[in-house]
């Protein structure tokens, strides 16, 4: 892989920055959640603030509301060392992205309602019409994407224009200059008009990318129209390769991961046993991780062991982008358990 060495940020993340609510106690349902704390969320937020943790020097692009919760934003990401000046400040009145967490485990989500159908529980967000999806294309900060080795864009803020349009100019941009570029597939059927229309959204962005990383269901949806019966992660990585992407992770949950490289390798990660509180964010620690150790040049088995070693941090806590691993923390999970994530 030929990434960049010499430019001023190491890693920048396209798309969705939010506001979580976070449930203060676990094992509770929304109805018997006595008060949440507040944190800068969204895929790429959180792995903007989970790199930034581990110490590379990251940037984001995107668009937040103009009111409190957007300065929030912004003031979180500038005390975290993390650069703002690709961020726009809507103008029409979009608020942004809200969720709101509950953890509780399949046997207390036992609410029905007044029809005898169970209730939904889990994380309640709300992501209609906000400022993140209004991102343009013309809004894109080329000057501070030319001073990135690599950018790393959410596969949601692909799913309504102009976000849409904003992300590929943004590949449209970064082979321009020279990026490095990183898909998270990072599938939501929400926001999304079909499933055709995914997957054609998908191989058009897929087309253009250096790295994907995903997991079955993902992958399962890039594929919706091309290999819909295939099942097998492997000949999914080797598809993809043989369309120019450079290096392809699998994510199989407690499976561990697979990198699979243009050159032929294939590198196996084992996972790490974890006394898991909360079963999201590990996705988004993984993905930081897994930067780091690239952008460092530590190698491929290096970087997948880091990134399995914050996902397994990251379970951990109540919360998402404000509980990622810093360096030390995660290195030393990470050595403690290196023998048993090898194949």
């Amino acid at each position: 892989m030929q990434i960049i060495r010499e430019r001023e940020i190491d890693l920048l993340l396209a798309g969705r920055a939010g506001v979580d609510l976070n449930t203060t106690r676990a094992g509770c349902t929304f109805s018997e959640i006595p008060s949440f704390t507040k944190s800068v969320g969204g895929s790429p937020a959180n792995i903007a603030q989970g790199a930034a943790r581990l110490g590379l020097r990251t940037g984001f692009l995107g668009k937040i509301s103009r009111d409190g919760m957007g300065e929030y934003i912004l003031e979180t990401f500038r005390k975290a060392g993390i650069r703002t000046e690709g961020m726009v400040v809507d103008q029409t009145g979009a608020r942004n992205c809200i969720a709101l967490t509950e953890i509780i485990s399949p046997e207390q989500s036992g609410g029905y309602t007044t029809d005898g159908e169970a209730f939904h529980h889990g994380t309640y967000l709300y992501r209609t019409g906000t400022a993140d999806l209004l991102y343009a294309p013309e809004e894109v900060n080329r000057t501070l994407l030319g001073q990135a080795r690599a950018v790393l864009l959410s596969g949601t803020a692909f799913s309504q224009s102009p976000s849409r349009e904003a992300m590929f100019e943004i590949l449209r941009l970064a082979r321009e200059l020279g990026v490095w570029t990183v898909l998270d597939i990072d599938y939501r059927p929400f926001g999304w008009q079909s499933r055709e229309e995914t997957a054609q959204c998908y191989a058009r962005a897929i087309a253009q990318c250096d790295m994907v990383i995903g997991n079955r269901e993902e992958f399962d949806a890039v594929e919706y129209l091309t290999m819909p019966q295939n099942r097998d992660n492997e000949k999914s990585a080797r598809t993809l390769i043989e369309q120019g992407v450079q290096l392809v992770i699998v994510k199989d949950g407690a499976k561990g991961s697979v990198g699979y490289t243009a050159e032929g390798d294939m590198v196996r990660c084992g996972s790490i046993p974890t006394a898991a509180v909360k079963t999201f964010g590990s996705g988004d620690a993984y993905a930081a991780g897994l930067m780091y150790g690239l952008l460092r040049e530590k190698g491929l088995a290096y970087a997948m062991q880091l990134g399995t070693a914050c996902a397994s941090l990251a379970l951990t806590t109540i919360s998402c982008g404000d509980a990622m691993p810093d360096f030390t923390a995660a290195e030393a999970h990470r050595a403690a358990h290196e023998e048993g994530m090898m194949p």
